[in-house]
């Protein structure tokens, strides 16, 4: 009697809990359009110069005269620096009339080999003053090749006697003074482009792939937004920091040369904030209503206190109140 007693207070149990289990959760949600957002990302950055170059002599030479100082705004091919060329002319002097006198000697050396080999035809010369002719002449004319090319090297080394601007820009420092002796490789002087500056970040590795992929790139310096477009991205890591190294150039105004600021930019994929992430089963996902139920719906890849990157569609219920302890698969009413 015992027994049948105990068997049906167990029968009465289960029927109970069934009933239980079978009662719908209420809980609350959400469409995914009302929360799903692009996250933007964040770095710090530096617009660099274009060209910051240090200019140095090429040639040895007093200067004699200083054109343009420290600050001040140049232009392509404006000398700066003068430099005491009267020797390097006289080189340039003495390599022309170098090649003048091989010149004619050639030319004579032409005109003995022509009349050789016209006794050579004739059998009136002999085969060891033929042979000395020819030598002559092509010994001459390797010579005049040669002199010549020391009166091109004597030119450009006159042209350097003046060291011109290579670019439009500002002298940001000078080195050397008025009297004294330049050495070729000596820096007279620092430049820096007038052109607009160009944006430099380091992308790590976590980043990385929405940074590729991402939108509305902006530099912000001083409260202010500059929109930039992105140039280059090495996908090889920097020796140094162990990341990627970007490039951006600015769309319209640019941002001072040397400003550090910070580079942000949108993720092309839709998130969903980490609040409403759940774990079920060592899995991270949320949980959506579905036809009266819960469904789980995973999430890859993701890191905690980060937003989800999970995509569903517009009008899509995310459950966000009574999802605590609820599986995949119960059932739900929705709340108003």
């Amino acid at each position: 009697m015992n027994v049948f007693r105990l068997i049906c207070l167990l029968v009465a149990i289960g029927y109970s809990g069934l009933a239980l289990s079978a009662t719908p959760v209420s809980v609350k949600t959400v469409r995914y359009a009302d929360v799903a957002y692009q996250p933007v990302h964040t770095t710090a950055a530096e617009v660099i110069a274009k060209h910051d170059s240090t200019i140095s002599a090429e040639i040895s030479a007093v200067v004699i005269s200083v054109k343009h100082d420290t600050g001040d705004k140049v232009n392509a091919g404006d000398t700066i620096i003068e430099l005491d060329c009267r020797t390097h002319k006289l080189q340039l002097q003495q390599a022309k009339a170098s090649h003048d006198a091989v010149v004619a000697q050639h030319t004579n050396a032409k005109k003995l080999f022509e009349s050789a080999k016209k006794l050579q035809k004739q059998n009136n010369i002999s085969r060891e003053l033929y042979n000395q002719r020819e030598a002559d002449a092509a010994r001459l004319k390797a010579e005049s090749l040669g002199s010549k090319a020391g009166i091109e090297s004597a030119k450009i080394a006159v042209e350097k006697c003046n060291i011109i601007a290579p670019y439009d820009g500002y002298i940001s420092e000078r080195f050397i003074s008025k009297g004294e002796h330049a050495q070729p490789g000596t820096p007279v002087f620092q430049m820096i482009t007038s052109a607009k500056g160009r944006v430099e970040a380091h992308i790590n590795t976590f980043q990385y792939d929405s940074f590729i992929n991402g939108e509305d790139f902006q530099f912000v310096y001083d409260g202010l937004s500059y929109d930039i477009i992105t140039d280059s991205i090495l996908p090889v890591l920097d020796k140094t920091y162990r990341t990627h190294t970007a490039r951006l150039t600015f769309t319209e105004n640019p941002a001072p040369t040397g400003s550090h600021g910070e580079l942000k930019w949108k993720d092309s994929q839709l998130a969903v904030p980490s609040n409403m992430v759940v774990v079920r089963n060592k899995q991270a996902g949320v949980l959506v209503a579905d036809n009266s139920k819960a469904r789980f719906v995973a999430v890859d890849s993701y890191t905690e206190g980060h937003p989800a990157f999970v995509t569903l569609e517009p009008d899509t219920q995310i459950i966000t109140i009574g999802r605590h302890g609820l599986k995949s698969g119960d059932a739900i009413m929705i709340s108003p």
